[in-house]
């Protein structure tokens, strides 16, 4: 019976919101705490297949707009987008702002990227848009900053991430992506900028970094 009880589409991208935050917060812990981040991905897996089953629903995800000029330009975009994006954040590290290698992890990098893409900007922001689309900019963007605000400030690991600094522009990237998803009318544009950021921030890694499980 469970399982035959509808969720809202509000309810459902809170809950999943919650639940990552959740995840990101115990991925890291060791056993038996460790099983609470799995249980809630499952809850993640659960919520999004009760909200996704069609192809009309798979298309509001991703977006409905069909290929034209506009959505070209902002393709153009998100690539310059995630370029710069990535030498401004090469330039905090002090590093150099190009990489001067791309190792294997890049395909693992653009990856994570593009599924954080596709659930925060594409499922979550979709999933509220019927509240109106600054609601729904606001709110995928306050998801993403959440979970990797999350991911970094557990207990269970030493962190030396400036939590304000990764707060403050998670958000503004946030804010940003929404925007060009909502005008796009796709969440590819972002997507794409978002994988080249990781690419050229961290395709040069020979080991994946301790967040990624």
């Amino acid at each position: 019976m469970f399982l035959n009880v509808r969720i809202s589409s509000v309810t459902g991208a809170v809950s999943c919101s919650l639940a990552l935050m959740v995840f990101s917060w115990f991925i890291n812990s060791g056993f038996p705490a460790h099983l609470i981040s799995y249980g809630a991905l499952f809850l993640v897996a659960f919520l999004m297949s009760r909200q996704l089953s069609s192809w009309s629903d798979l298309k509001r995800v991703t977006g409905e707009s069909s290929l034209s000029p506009k959505t070209f330009l902002f393709l153009i975009f998100g690539v310059l987008m995630g370029i710069s994006m990535s030498v401004f954040y090469r330039w905090h590290l002090d590093r150099p702002l190009f990489m001067s290698a791309l190792l294997p992890f890049a395909i693992t990098a653009a990856l994570i990227g593009s599924m954080e893409e596709l659930v925060f900007r594409g499922y979550l922001q979709s999933q509220v848009s019927e509240k109106g689309s600054v609601f729904a900019i606001l709110f995928s963007s306050l998801s993403h900053t959440g979970y990797k605000c999350f991911l970094f400030l557990t207990p269970a690991l030493y962190s030396s991430v400036d939590i304000g600094f990764l707060a403050f522009w998670t958000f503004l990237f946030g804010l940003l992506a929404g925007i060009i998803r909502h005008f796009a009318g796709n969440v590819w544009p972002v997507l794409i900028a978002h994988a080249l950021f990781d690419i050229m921030v961290y395709g040069e890694n020979i080991y994946s970094p301790w967040w990624v499980w």
